[in-house]
């Protein structure tokens, strides 16, 4: 599969001077998401973060170039740890895009080679949707260069990732339409995946006739939102903490949450329907996903002066967490814009 991009955060680091298992650990405690990238001369593969933990992995080796995945694949990776001749790369990817990957890692191939010459991108699609397949679409150019993956569910087109030539992956549900038609202009070779033990249509129609006991749509906004929220608190966590000490973000926080917890009563520590700790959201509540992000962001924007007070003459400081806050803000605007939340944050701090 061709996995995105996320943002460097370190390149090529040589294995002869950085130890695989203390980088984990070190990316673990840091609850880093996103994708560790290895690559020895008889072995490579990938190592997906989520929150800290890993939560995937693919790799191939030996003269075969067997290919594993999950559980086998990360045990074979970091059972390379202490070998000198490897390469090091970390990506930094937001756990709900992660997600999109690790989901499809479990796939078999449909078709293979599929090139515009032959095959109109449009009509392969039409086939696809009334095949009602779960899987993606790997775009390339002729010259076999990674364009980017497209993905479906029940033959739907639901999001797609490109590749540009420098930088992160460019993710975006809406530009589907404008890079099917460049593709189809511009020509390419398409291989099609389904994932791995998908359930059928019939198989699927029989589960939906037993009567379940569904969670509240409201409950479900929430659940969406967690990862992202949960991201954007460990980043400020980590900034505050690592330029005081550990503890005075989360000091501040639930100060906030007190506070707030008239207007957001999920906030309130004794309904017991949100806690966050280590790095971690629980969340067992019903508030909608509206109220939900509203809720953190307005405890966010209260714990600022709290920890303005805690350090009165240390200006700096403010303003370098202010400008964190509006970067993690910014760089999940994407995917809170999809889900409903507003994403203009230009008010945050008025």
């Amino acid at each position: 599969m061709i996995f995105p991009r996320g943002e460097v955060v370190h390149k090529n680091l040589s294995t002869a001077y950085t130890d695989l298992s203390a980088l984990v650990s070190t990316l673990k405690s840091e609850g880093f998401s996103g994708t560790i990238e290895i690559e020895f001369p008889q072995h490579k593969g990938t190592l997906f973060f989520g929150s800290g933990e890993i939560v995937d992995a693919e790799a191939r080796g030996g003269a075969e170039a067997k290919k594993l995945a999950g559980q086998e694949a990360a045990q074979a990776l970091l059972g390379l740890t202490g070998q000198k001749n490897g390469m090091v790369s970390i990506y930094r990817l937001p756990p709900e895009r992660l997600a999109i990957v690790t989901k499809n890692l479990q796939n078999e191939i449909v078709f293979k080679g599929l090139s515009t010459d032959f095959t109109r991108l449009e009509g392969l699609l039409h086939k696809l949707r009334e095949d009602k397949l779960t899987g993606f679409i790997e775009v390339l150019t002729k010259d076999n260069q990674p364009m980017g993956v497209l993905f479906l569910e029940e033959g739907e087109s639901v999001e797609m990732y490109t590749l540009p030539e420098s930088g992160p992956s460019v993710f975006g549900r809406k530009s589907i339409p404008i890079f099917v038609e460049t593709v189809t202009k511009q020509g390419a070779v398409f291989d099609v995946y389904r994932i791995r033990g998908g359930v059928s249509k019939k198989e699927k129609e029989e589960v939906l006739a037993v009567p379940l006991t569904s969670p509240p749509p409201k409950a479900e906004e929430s659940k969406e939102l967690i990862p992202i929220f949960q991201d954007i608190l460990s980043r400020v966590e980590k900034w505050v903490d690592g330029a005081t000490q550990r503890g005075t973000f989360l000091k501040a926080f639930n100060r906030s949450r007190m506070e707030k917890s008239g207007e957001f009563f999920f906030l309130d520590p004794f309904s017991g329907e949100f806690s966050y700790q280590d790095g971690t959201i629980r969340f067992a509540g019903e508030t909608s996903g509206k109220d939900f992000a509203r809720g953190i962001l307005e405890c966010l924007r209260s714990s600022l002066p709290h920890l303005e007070k805690e350090f009165p003459k240390n200006r700096m400081f403010l303003l370098k967490l202010r400008a964190e806050i509006e970067s993690s803000l910014e760089y999940h605007g994407g995917a809170m814009k999809i889900l409903g939340i507003d994403t203009d944050f230009s008010s945050f701090f008025q």
